[in-house]
């Protein structure tokens, strides 16, 4: 027993000194992490306390302090309000039109750029993809506004030579869904499909080789190797984005949110921001807290959830 302590011993420390340089980049990570992710988790206890006083106080830590315990009054005060159910049905069904519609494009666009033979082809594509993921939120509302505009905007001005009626697409609650999936996709997927392109890449060719060998056809390598072998990436990918789904991006949603689309649009993520934001000199704190906290644990429930349904049928997940 001793002996194997002392083995086991040896090899971390031959780990350590093997891997020391790693560890230095892991550091400024793992600080971030701690400093914006975990410490500001002491704030919670703000959904079990009536709202702090900001003004009063000498500071706002004072201030949490100082306010009093309510228990779960303000989790009883969120499910009371109507609009907190629209937000979450907002929320859910934004999501999964985005996991339905756009999580599959990146995949299968990883693939086809694989299956191209000119590699100046390939990096132009890449390259054209990749550009709008750098774009701001704010960029990106500005470019569909323009083209999407209802007097002067190049999609209405071909429905209108068709014989078609022009749409309001922005502002619109009955199309914005669709600007918000179509914004999504044209963002991300690009972005998306090059870790599937490094799974893609990972593969062993041999197999390829005697796939071609055997008489195999490229649709039948593709369903037979390719997609097998970066299963396990697509299982983890998966599980990410699910545990993402009650937030279906404020910042996309915020830039082009209004009174007209907000019985269509208005998710968590925007109504915590109206809680603070429409609340006048004492913005409601303790119950933004409290629908923040309620966010996240929903969000825990489907990474475990998704993580187990991932190892069960897909003999991957996260750990």
């Amino acid at each position: 027993m001793n002996r194997n302590r002392a083995l086991a011993k040896a090899n971390r420390r031959r780990g350590l000194k093997r891997y020391a340089p790693l560890y230095f980049f892991f550091i400024p990570s793992a600080v971030f992490v701690i400093v914006f992710k975990y410490l500001p988790m002491a704030g919670l206890i703000m959904a079990f306390k009536e709202n702090p006083n900001m003004l009063r106080a000498g500071s706002p830590v004072q201030a949490i302090l100082d306010a009093d315990w309510v228990g779960l009054s303000n989790f009883r005060t969120m499910f009371s309000e109507p609009e907190i159910f629209q937000a979450i049905k907002n929320t859910l069904e934004i999501s999964l039109l985005q996991i339905v519609i756009v999580f599959p494009i990146p995949i299968a666009l990883a693939i086809l750029i694989n299956e191209l033979r000119g590699k100046r082809v390939k990096r132009s594509l890449q390259f054209t993809m990749y550009i709008p993921h750098f774009l701001s939120w704010v960029t990106v509302a500005g470019i569909f506004g323009a083209v999407l505009s209802q007097s002067t905007g190049l999609v209405n001005n071909i429905m209108e030579f068709l014989g078609h009626d022009r749409v309001a697409f922005m502002s619109n609650k009955d199309t914005i869904r669709g600007v918000l999936i179509s914004t999504h996709a044209w963002k991300n997927i690009g972005y998306s499909s090059m870790t599937y392109m490094a799974a893609i890449l990972a593969l062993d060719l041999d197999q390829f080789e005697s796939a071609k060998i055997d008489g195999a056809t490229k649709w039948q390598q593709i369903m037979h190797i390719t997609i097998p072998g970066i299963l396990p990436t697509i299982a983890v990918m998966f599980v990410l984005r699910v545990g993402g789904l009650m937030e279906a991006g404020f910042e996309q949603i915020y830039v082009m949110y209004s009174a007209y689309t907000k019985e269509s649009i208005d998710i968590l993520g925007t109504y915590t921001y109206r809680l603070i934001r429409e609340s006048g000199l004492r913005p409601e704190y303790a119950l933004s807290t409290a629908v923040g906290l309620f966010n996240g644990l929903i969000a825990v429930t489907l990474v475990l959830t998704s993580n187990w349904f991932s190892k069960k049928f897909l003999k991957s997940g996260l750990w």
